[in-house]
């Protein structure tokens, strides 16, 4: 069991969390494939990977360590990137239909 937990979040180019025990570890097989019937960390690499992120899951007897890594792109969109511009025409697209619509 553990008795210290640390826990840190970092942002500048990628936003990073980090967490971190001091407890036993566990299996480090089950650590690279998960358990069977048990969902936990795969579904956490399943969300990462749906969103561009890394996740690295490190265990030893000394502890574990949870390590989230979210491209900066994806964390902190410029006003350039394609999917605000999109997101841009959409609602102008909006606009229009409801200043059409006021017309009547």
């Amino acid at each position: 069991m553990a008795s210290l937990l640390e826990i840190e979040l970092r942002y500048s180019k990628d936003l990073t969390l980090c967490i971190n025990d001091n407890g036993t570890g566990f299996d480090p097989a089950i650590a690279d494939k998960g358990k069977d019937e048990h969902f936990g960390l795969q579904g956490m690499r399943e969300r990462a990977a749906r969103i561009g992120a890394k996740l690295a899951l490190m265990t030893s007897a000394s502890g574990t360590e949870i390590k989230l890594i979210v491209p900066g792109g994806v964390i902190f969109p410029t006003s350039s990137s394609p999917r605000l511009r999109l997101f841009a025409k959409i609602r102008a697209l909006f606009r229009l239909k409801d200043e059409e619509s006021n017309l009547d």
